[in-house]
């Protein structure tokens, strides 16, 4: 099956990343100086990245308050990623702003594929792919539908950047 509905975050960076890109987010300030590329420098702004895309402004992404324009990273970023990379989910971008729309027919859709299809990988538009995985495990990664504290983000990642976002355009949609 292949589909937008599910990701998985790998842990290591992916072959076909930009190494100046992915240097240029790993600093810790932006007022940093560009690091020396080191598998340990592309990790990290791998990391970085991640959470930039899921998020679009993660918790410990901090706007410093004397110097115009310059963003630090705080401790505590790779906890955050750790909760995201390695696992079937819905990424938190489709969640908040699709999903959040009509979660009945989204259960309904989740329901009406693992009943019909007995299927043994999925492959994302996006991210890590292919997926080995079962009806089961794909349903698992929706059970947030039924219970929105199950399998949260992290509050201060969604807070700061999607939500605000999410909410204009469910607010706008009515």
């Amino acid at each position: 099956m292949v589909t937008d509905a599910v990701a998985r975050i790998p842990y290591e960076v992916p072959p076909l990343q930009s190494p100046e890109k992915l240097l240029l987010v790993s600093k810790r300030s932006t007022a940093d100086p560009m690091p020396e590329d080191t598998p340990e420098a592309r990790l990290a702004g791998w990391k970085k990245m991640c959470l930039l895309i899921n998020y679009f402004f993660p918790e410990h992404e901090e706007m410093v308050a004397d110097k115009f324009g310059v963003v630090e990273w705080t401790p505590g970023w790779e906890d955050n990623f750790d909760r995201l990379a390695g696992r079937l989910l819905v990424p938190p971008v489709v969640r908040s702003l699709l999903y959040s729309q009509d979660p009945t027919s989204v259960r309904e859709w989740v329901d009406t594929i693992t009943a019909k299809w007995d299927f043994e990988r999925v492959i994302p538009a996006h991210w890590e792919g292919p997926i080995d995985t079962n009806p089961e495990q794909f349903r698992a990664a929706f059970t947030f539908l039924e219970d929105p504290g199950a399998d949260p983000f992290p509050e201060p990642d969604l807070r700061r950047g999607l939500q605000p976002i999410a909410d204009l355009v469910i607010t706008n949609k009515r």
